[in-house]
């Protein structure tokens, strides 16, 4: 694994407070529910201030996933290419999960299915699809292969990224996240 620039990682990583929607729609993150979502998946859409050229960037770019997300320290940007997130718990250890490019499509759609060697149930599978939503981005991210996993996980996951998201999309609009030092 190569050496990640220290200046990107994430330290104390205080995650904000999760709501449903913020005072500006354009942030509003809605999480899956009984009504489109089992046990299986977790959905979760965003309305992005942003060009999907912009967001697609964001969610492809190693050094620009730096910034929401986590730090990367493989990415082959094609179906089929290796693909290993790093990410630095505010406890001080580091969780290690990789996975394989399964959808890249230019400014439409990104997937991977990602593993961290502690599960002890298969990779789990991401799906995130971009639209033009006027001048915005409509962004939905599918979460699939829970029905393996402990049900805690999906919680985990549905936190998680309703979390990461709303960082994804204070970067877009050229805000720092809250709470974000990477």
């Amino acid at each position: 694994m190569p050496d990640l620039p220290t200046s990107a990682i994430p330290k104390d990583v205080p995650l904000n407070a999760l709501t449903n929607s913020t005072e500006d729609d354009s942030k509003s993150v809605v999480q899956g529910d009984s009504a489109n979502t089992h046990a299986d998946m977790l959905e979760v859409s965003l309305r992005i201030a942003a060009p999907t050229e912009q967001v697609f960037a964001l969610l492809t770019d190693p050094d620009a996933i730096s910034l929401w997300f986590a730090q990367v320290s493989g990415l082959e940007p094609r179906p089929g290419g290796a693909v290993e997130f790093v990410f630095f718990n505010e406890n001080g250890s580091v969780s290690m999960f990789s996975g394989e490019v399964t959808a890249f499509e230019a400014n439409a759609r990104f997937g991977f299915t990602w593993h961290n060697r502690q599960w002890t149930f298969p990779p789990l599978h991401v799906l995130i699809t971009l639209e033009i939503a006027g001048a915005e981005t409509l962004l939905r991210l599918r979460q699939t292969g829970f029905a393996k996993a402990p049900p805690l996980e999906r919680d985990i996951h549905d936190e998680g990224w309703a979390r990461y998201l709303e960082r994804l999309a204070a970067v877009a609009d050229g805000t720092r996240p809250e709470g974000w030092n990477g």
